[in-house]
């Protein structure tokens, strides 16, 4: 029984170590994603988001970091910092909710970068993708003792806050008319978070939250589309 419990938590250790690696992507599992039972026939481009986060002061300071472990008001703190990404953040935000997309089945085929073969396409910009969470010294310490320690403390949350932020979200359909201009779209998610020793946990969470922003983003699109179908 022990040893099978020990494989289980071993198991566990391994999925939560992975998870938590320090090269990033900007991406979540979709397959759980819950199907539209009426899909449109048309296609859609979602164009690579333009990254306007240089223009906030924290998106600025997450830009510039040189680690996930940043102090800040005399205290030490995880951040998504830019360093991590190793592919540019509009490029990654667009493929993800092209993902979400076709996972819903909202449209018949929805690409990435490719608005001259599709009925419409739709673009953005950023202007948060930031993600702050408390550091946690329980879970530092937990990983001074190896396997058994970083279990041990495996279950650890710190408080942290998110912020995602589009605007000027626009559709246009593929002679470029101006369709529906949705404007911004921004969530702020309060609360407490899963953390590791090394601080790169904030991904995941920050990922999983983008995950309900582009639910409730691609609901809005469709919706968008089907009324110009209308008219």
């Amino acid at each position: 029984m022990k040893t099978k419990a020990l494989f289980y938590l071993t198991l566990f250790f391994t999925l939560f170590m992975v998870s938590c690696k320090p090269a990033q992507k900007i991406s979540y599992n979709t397959n759980n994603i819950q199907k539209y039972h009426e899909s449109s026939k048309v296609s859609l481009s979602v164009q690579q988001f333009e990254d306007i986060r240089s223009q906030s002061e924290i998106s600025l300071a997450q830009r510039q970091a040189k680690d996930v472990v940043q102090k800040i008001n005399g205290q030490n703190n995880c951040i998504n910092a830019d360093k991590y990404y190793k592919v540019p953040v509009g490029l990654q935000m667009a493929d993800i909710f092209a993902k979400h997309l076709n996972q819903k089945t909202y449209f018949a085929d929805v690409f990435v970068d490719q608005k001259e073969k599709t009925d419409y396409y739709i673009t953005a910009k950023i202007k948060h993708f930031y993600g702050i969470q408390k550091f946690s010294t329980k879970a530092a310490v937990g990983a001074g003792f190896g396997l058994i320690g970083a279990i041990a403390t495996a279950g650890l949350k710190t408080e942290g806050n998110i912020i995602i932020e589009l605007s000027d979200v626009s559709l246009y359909d593929k002679e470029n008319n101006l369709i529906a201009s949705l404007g911004g779209f921004k969530k702020e998610y309060s609360g407490e978070f899963p953390v590791d020793a090394n601080c790169y946990c904030i991904y995941q969470n920050i990922n999983q939250r983008l995950m309900d922003f582009n639910e409730e983003l691609a609901q809005a699109l469709f919706q968008e589309v089907k009324n110009s179908q209308v008219k």
